[in-house]
């Protein structure tokens, strides 16, 4: 099986008013942003912005999903690993 790339860039916006921002999967466009803007990399940046932010909540709300199915119940800070319970990440005192 080959690799299917996830594309963005931009495009012409249809009224030719601008730029819009496009994501592509694989050659099939996906999305194109409703906005317009004023250049080719403010539309790439935007439609960038998009999509990390919804890949962002996809993978979280997996993650979610994940350990509440293993825990059988809503994960915790300590469970996620994060912030100062996380002791995977070496610390400074650790390379001491």
């Amino acid at each position: 099986m080959s690799e299917i790339l996830i594309t963005v860039g931009s495009d012409v916006a249809s009224d030719s008013w601008g730029f819009v921002g496009v994501v592509k999967v694989g050659q099939f466009e996906a999305y194109r942003t409703l906005e317009a803007f004023p250049t080719p990399p403010e539309a790439q940046n935007a439609v960038q912005e998009i999509l990390s932010g919804i890949l962002g909540e996809l993978l979280a709300g997996a993650e979610w999903r994940r350990v509440r199915e293993a825990k059988g119940a809503p994960p915790t800070r300590k469970d996620l690993a994060l912030g100062i319970l996380d002791r995977s990440v070496p610390t400074e005192k650790d390379n001491a």
